[in-house]
């Protein structure tokens, strides 16, 4: 297990930025293939309601996450050239080659002598990526924006009633800074299981087996229900024995959303009160990938956040496979309601 302290971190502000067309399950449900009563139990068991996605065929994850990081820097008061650094986390970048961070640090007037790249990563990405701009303040750097989101609805087939129902679009924008605060993260890896959520034919690998698949997002549902029940639960033990901390002094732990049915079964293992560990992101805006704990803390706790100091246990799971665990303390930060990308009234 890879583990790192960081004691002069914080959190500035979040905001988030999600696609602007809001999609009813009900009204999916006749494309889908299913009936009126598949589609029902569907929705009682995972939580299935709504997400968002964008409305333009051309928008992508590096809009979303410009249009966060202006409204960040914009209510934090801060030039885009007091900025030192930028990391992208997104499965879904403008293109192979360049690194899309770098458009990012053009299109907001960063300095060129900022450092700027992207990370491949997915579920966990907003854990890692956080873990990455801690160490790069804590080495030195003064402030380091951290951007994380997928368009995901372009990753996956336009009838597959597993996923596809599941997966919203949305980009974060997150700042931290070198000053005092307190950050332990625990990142983990297990590559045997990259088949269980994976796009084939997607790169420059061609297997076999996947002779003839499109490059849209496969998943093997029970593979990543049996993945999460098992290293989720232990995850947040552990971190929370590492830092010495009890579960009732947390104020939220605030997890990756990939559906209400997941989540609750974590938090009844862990045996959370509900309103501790919030659960209706993906009921609302969809699966949103890396940007899913920035997604439900601007969607649902910006009140608590914005106004309190506490302490959070983050933690992201999923595509990789990959899991890691933050567990932080936080002062009252710039955060507040998703912001609708190009929404239909506007």
């Amino acid at each position: 297990m890879a583990e790192v302290t960081f004691t002069n971190v914080g959190i500035t502000g979040m905001v988030t930025t999600v696609g602007g067309r809001k999609l009813d399950f009900v009204d999916e449900r006749e494309a889908l293939g299913l009936s009126v009563e598949e589609g029902d139990r569907l929705q009682r068991s995972i939580g299935l309601s709504s997400r968002h996605v964008v409305i333009r065929p051309d928008t992508t994850t590096a809009d979303l996450c410009l249009h966060s990081a202006q409204r960040l820097l914009e209510g934090l008061g801060i030039d885009a050239a007091g900025i030192d650094g930028l990391i992208l986390v997104t499965q879904t970048p403008d293109y192979a080659s360049p690194s899309t961070a770098i458009r990012l640090q053009h299109m907001l007037g960063m300095r060129i002598d900022t450092a700027c790249f992207d990370m491949r990563l997915g579920c966990s990405g907003f854990v890692y990526g956080l873990s990455m701009a801690a160490s790069l303040v804590e080495s030195g750097l003064q402030r380091v924006l951290l951007c994380v989101g997928d368009v995901a609805s372009r990753m996956v087939p336009d009838d597959n009633h597993a996923i596809t129902p599941l997966m919203g679009d949305a980009g974060a924008a997150i700042l931290i800074e070198r000053k005092p605060g307190f950050a332990r993260f625990q990142l983990y890896s297990d590559g045997s299981g990259e088949k269980g959520l994976y796009i084939p034919n997607s790169g420059l690998r061609r297997d076999a087996e996947d002779e003839g698949k499109p490059a849209l997002m496969e998943m093997n549902g029970a593979a990543v229900f049996n993945f999460t029940l098992k290293r989720v639960p232990a995850m947040l033990t552990s971190i929370l024995d590492s830092v010495g901390w009890r579960a009732d002094e947390i104020g939220h732990f605030v997890l990756h959303q990939p559906n209400r049915y997941i989540l609750r079964n974590v938090q009844k293992r862990l045996g959370l009160a509900e309103e501790k560990l919030p659960s209706s992101t993906q009921s609302i805006y969809g699966n949103q990938n890396s940007a899913s704990i920035p997604g439900t803390i601007c969607g649902f706790l910006s009140d608590s956040y914005g106004t309190h100091a506490q302490r959070s246990i983050f933690a992201g799971f999923g595509v990789g496979l990959s899991w890691a665990a933050c567990a932080i303390e936080t002062e009252p930060m710039f955060v507040c309601p998703p912001y609708l990308y190009e929404s239909e009234i506007q």
